[in-house]
């Protein structure tokens, strides 16, 4: 048992640890993903402000919104070494009119002229030494700019005119989102992966010390259950060794002492013991009886050894009814099966004469190649399984719990007035060692 439990344990630690390296990655990847963004809106803006430091002024002698205003000469000589240099990709300067806005300038002809709807953040008179900073929408109006290799922020500016005309610079900033994303991440991930390793290996003793701790407590829990559910015939046992060796020689002594008195008593006195050596033989008798109860033999007729323990719980447990027991047994059982049913069906038997008020008993055994299948069902009074067990019934709790130590299932299932079922299934040995799925609490609460 300590092996899987501490293969189980080491499993789960580096699997905890990978999730938790997957998880830290994406999250460092997605942080650093942001800072760059975040970045390169600094740069953008810090490189178009040098520019529109350089063209703002001379932008400003030009009339946009006249025909024949701009010197595209003029204004392409200005702006040639930052496009030539590639600290701007593209430059666009229109003129506002509400809400829309007209191209009447740019370094690629084919925009000029255009009009369309721009950002109200764009629109309001920009003052001087203001910019706005946008990533570049992927929508038709920039597929010229979309179209270009890398990515790139717009950044704009407003001034008038020598019209006077509200106008607007856009130029298009080379950036490296992703570059510096990835710069960043090569740089971080290593430490932050390095960290979870470093933590796992500190941490996997301790997760090794907790593992065989558990496997030591679960070693001791089943020998208490183990225990729990003997104790009743142990203590049987014991009692039955104390009859044979004591109290049965002792009495069996007295009613030869009372016959030889008897031979030289009078009429009275041997009426009165004639009454007493009635009852010591009756007692005797009885006594025997019950030694044979206390101490069966193991079974080995199944079937035959549950219909006498029924008759003996019967005998020994007061009940108001007094229930028939039916039992069935199909197939062939394994020793260890056997010992292991005997046991549950008796404190299964005992519990339903004691609670269930039943008129009939049915125990039930089945063998398949997988499994050996115990049930045990009543007719009696039931019980509501959503209510909380009452203290002091310990019968089926052991049952439960000595069934999951042998990789067991149990199953109860009762409602009021129409009695209950307990139902165990243990695992063959032929079944290569495949463990059930557990259902416990499928159908309720053990009996209470």
């Amino acid at each position: 048992m300590a092996q899987p439990i501490l293969r189980r344990t080491l499993l789960r630690h580096v699997a905890l640890t990978a999730i938790a390296a997957v998880l830290l990655s994406a999250l460092v990847t997605l942080g650093l993903w942001r800072l760059a963004e975040q970045q390169a809106r600094r740069t953008a803006e810090h490189v178009a402000r040098q520019i529109a430091a350089a063209v703002l002024v001379p932008l400003a002698d030009h009339d946009f919104a006249r025909p024949g205003g701009v010197d595209r000469a003029e204004l392409l000589d200005q702006l040639a070494p930052f496009l030539d240099s590639g600290m701007v990709e593209r430059v666009k300067v229109f003129t506002v009119d509400g809400d829309r806005a007209t191209i009447a300038f740019s370094d690629e002809t084919r925009v000029e002229g255009l009009t369309s709807h721009v950002d109200p953040a764009i629109v309001t008179h920009l003052d001087p030494g203001q910019a706005v900073v946008h990533a570049v929408p992927d929508d038709d109006e920039h597929r010229y700019e979309t179209g270009l290799a890398g990515t790139r922020m717009e950044v704009f500016f407003g001034f008038r005119d020598a019209g006077g005309n509200d106008t607007r610079l856009e130029l298009y900033v080379p950036v490296d989102v992703a570059g510096m994303t990835a710069h960043s991440t090569a740089v971080l991930l290593p430490l932050v992966l390095a960290g979870i390793v470093a933590v796992t290996v500190i941490m996997m003793p301790f997760s090794v010390a907790v593992a065989r701790r558990r496997e030591q407590d679960q070693t001791e829990q089943r020998a208490i259950r183990e225990y729990g559910l003997a104790a009743a015939e142990l203590a049987r046992r014991d009692l039955a060794q104390r009859l044979h060796d004591g109290v049965i020689p002792d009495l069996a002594g007295v009613r030869l002492l009372l016959e030889r008195v008897q031979a030289g008593a009078g009429v009275r006195e041997r009426d009165m013991i004639d009454r007493a050596h009635g009852l010591l033989t009756a007692d005797v008798r009885a006594l025997r009886g019950l030694l044979a109860e206390l101490l069966p033999p193991e079974p080995t007729d199944l079937a035959a050894a549950l219909t006498d323990l029924a008759d003996r719980i019967r005998r020994a447990e007061p009940s108001a009814t007094m229930p028939a027991v039916d039992v069935s047994v199909t197939g062939d059982l394994d020793p260890r099966s056997v010992m292991l049913v005997h046991r549950a069906a008796g404190e299964l038997l005992r519990n339903a004469f004691r609670h269930a008020n039943a008129s009939t008993i049915r125990v039930t055994i089945g063998v398949t190649p997988t499994a050996v299948t115990l049930s045990v069902a009543d007719d009696g009074v039931g019980f509501d399984l959503r209510r909380a067990r009452r203290p002091g019934h310990i019968g089926l709790r052991l049952v439960e719990r000595v069934a999951a130590d042998h990789d067991a299932t149990v199953t109860v299932t009762s409602r009021r007035g129409a009695g209950t079922t307990v139902t165990m299934a243990v695992p063959q040995p032929s079944a290569g060692g495949v463990k059930p799925r557990r259902r416990w609490g499928s159908h309720g609460s053990p009996r209470p």
